[in-house]
């Protein structure tokens, strides 16, 4: 019994007094998310509220849209008219058809909505400022009303 108490002291001391074993490397994974952000401002001209459909209008400027995006995009714009600013008597209205330019080029409508914005390219953090225009063949022979059409601008992440 003697000796295995002696035995019994002897290993813990030797396990006391071993060094201790340690990894000489080690790792850590840093992982960090951006997501994409994607923000677009219409910001209207005067103009956009007050045309004068009786006379002949090209290329005015009826808004300044900016798109801003971390990384690549696309922008639609979708009209509640299919292009036609449309009277608001609903018993006869009349409608007055109109063509858009985004940033000098065509919006060509199907099904009232048009992609007008297709980039893989971020627009850094102050965004791209685009001019939109608008051109119609003005109508003596309009009812007595209130025109209009409804654009929305959507912009997502590619």
């Amino acid at each position: 019994m003697k000796n295995m108490k002696f035995i019994m002291t002897l290993a813990i001391a030797t396990l006391m007094t071993m060094p201790a074993v340690a990894a000489t490397t080690g790792t850590l994974t840093l992982t960090g998310t951006v997501n994409g952000n994607v923000e677009i401002i219409v910001t209207p001209e005067a103009a956009a509220s007050n045309l004068d459909l009786l006379n002949d209008a090209t290329d005015l400027k009826v808004a300044t849209v900016t798109e801003k995006s971390n990384t690549g995009y696309e922008v639609t714009v979708t009209s509640a008219n299919s292009a036609e600013l449309t009277g608001q008597n609903a018993a006869t209205p009349d409608t007055l058809a109109y063509s858009l330019k985004y940033d000098g080029a065509a919006v060509n409508f199907t099904a009232g909505s048009a992609l007008i914005t297709d980039t893989t390219s971020q627009t850094g953090t102050s965004g791209i400022d685009k001019d939109l225009t608008i051109s119609y063949t003005g109508n003596v022979n309009l009812k007595a009303d209130t025109y209009e059409d409804t654009l929305t601008f959507t912009i997502v992440a590619k």
